[in-house]
């Protein structure tokens, strides 16, 4: 358990710049960051695809390409692209607010779709959680200088919270059922798959919206489109790939709805990386809030630790 434990918490590491990376981005929208960030997932998956095939690796079934098909949708560019329109339409603090409660929901749907602890053991540390989030993102809430949400940007993130539990709950029973495949060539073939939907929905913005677009800031080469290279760079490679990577190491190891709930990482190394960035220490609500965060964690990682099985353990 303990070896899933560091995976997953190396994951969230990493995925806590998703936070930071985009500030640094200025003159580049959050779809052309979005499609910066898949587009570089997708080439570095092209390029080890293709190298793999040359040694006779990664074969895949029709039913698994498929999957990787609906998988990258629900995962990657589909739930970050709801992502971004829920920040639109409503405001970015109840879009994190919302999301952040995704380690609860993906806890008790994990345990519905395969029973592992008792619902009872899982209540005490998620309403923590519910509480440090609370902590966390209430106060930003008040501050906005508009406070008004309108109803399909809370859609949009429901529907997003929605997709992301789904998605890794069935990626943890996925890689755990098919043992045949490596997280290695699972990520990259989520990879080729998110550059094909990066690709097309590019295709259809770019048609669109042509007439909108600053096509010089591609073709001049100055400081904003170095940022935005390393930037995208560091999105697609550390975020996405190897991210994803020690994420599905993470699934083959530890109990689907434990998993799930150290998805919570991802927000408290986010928040320290944000007011390390502004030069700034986090208020003490946000202190109290990360300390109950810890707390709830702690707590699930002493149930399951009794709880599991010999046989599951690394």
């Amino acid at each position: 358990m303990w070896k899933g434990f560091i995976f997953a918490l190396s994951a969230c590491l990493l995925w806590g710049l998703i936070f930071v990376i985009p500030p640094f981005l200025e003159g580049f929208t959050t779809l052309e960051v979005l499609l910066g960030r898949y587009l570089i997932y997708g080439t570095l998956s092209l390029a080890i695809f293709f190298q793999a095939r040359k040694r006779g690796l990664f074969r895949f079934s029709k039913e698994i390409w498929i999957k990787s098909f609906y998988f990258s949708m629900a995962g990657t560019i589909g739930y970050y692209a709801l992502v971004v329109l829920s920040t639109r339409l409503a405001t970015p603090d109840i879009c994190a607010l919302i999301l952040g409660i995704c380690p609860i929901t993906i806890a008790f749907y994990g345990n519905w779709k395969q029973k592992e602890i008792s619902y009872r053991k899982l209540l005490f540390p998620s309403l923590c959680m519910l509480v440090g989030l609370g902590f966390i993102n209430i106060p930003h809430i008040l501050a906005t200088s508009s406070p008004g949400t309108f109803l399909l940007g809370i859609l949009c993130s429901l529907v997003s919270l929605a997709s992301w539990s789904w998605y890794v709950v069935a990626n943890s029973r996925f890689l755990k059922e098919r043992q045949d495949i490596d997280p290695v060539g699972w990520s990259t073939l989520i990879g080729v798959a998110s550059f094909i939907w990066a690709v097309l929905f590019g295709l259809i913005f770019f048609t669109c919206f042509e007439n909108q677009i600053d096509f010089t800031k591609y073709t001049s080469w100055n400081a904003d489109l170095l940022r935005f290279l390393i930037g995208s760079a560091i999105l697609g490679l550390f975020c996405s790939w190897i991210g994803s990577y020690l994420w599905n190491k993470a699934s083959c190891y530890l109990p689907v709805s434990f998993v799930g709930q150290l998805m919570i990482f991802e927000t408290i190394f986010g928040v320290l990386f944000v007011y390390l960035y502004q030069g700034q220490f986090p208020p003490v609500s946000e202190w109290l809030g990360i300390g109950l965060l810890l707390f709830a964690i702690v707590f699930a990682l002493r149930s399951f630790s009794r709880q599991e099985a010999p046989s599951t353990l690394a």
